[in-house]
């Protein structure tokens, strides 16, 4: 079971840089094991970690902090309904000072 949760972890991972590569705005990412770092040119981060004791991945921002767990093919909240895309479009908002949205789903 937790090798299942670190390979869906992982290709979340793979998807976030890749999607983040794709977009009008400048963002840098930067993997260091089980942590993905989204840096944006003023130097704010959204950093995402996974946390492999309870099966989670957590993002946190200056604007604010959420645990997300993999159900029915999606990342949602873990006591929400909320996605993680949506959440991470949202913080990756916050930090460019402008309009991000992914592409493609992550």
């Amino acid at each position: 079971m937790e090798t299942e949760f670190l390979e869906k972890a992982q290709a979340l991972f793979d998807r976030i840089e890749k999607a983040t590569d794709g977009l009008s705005v400048d963002i840098d990412s930067e993997r260091n094991g089980n942590v993905l770092t989204l840096e944006s040119q003023t130097g704010e981060q959204v950093v995402l970690n996974v946390h492999t004791p309870t099966s989670e991945v957590w993002l946190a921002s200056r604007a604010g902090g959420y645990r997300f767990t993999y159900k029915d093919g999606q990342w949602i909240v873990s006591n929400g309904t909320q996605e993680l895309q949506g959440v991470l479009e949202q913080a990756l908002n916050y930090i460019c000072n402008t309009s991000v949205r992914f592409c493609q789903k992550i």
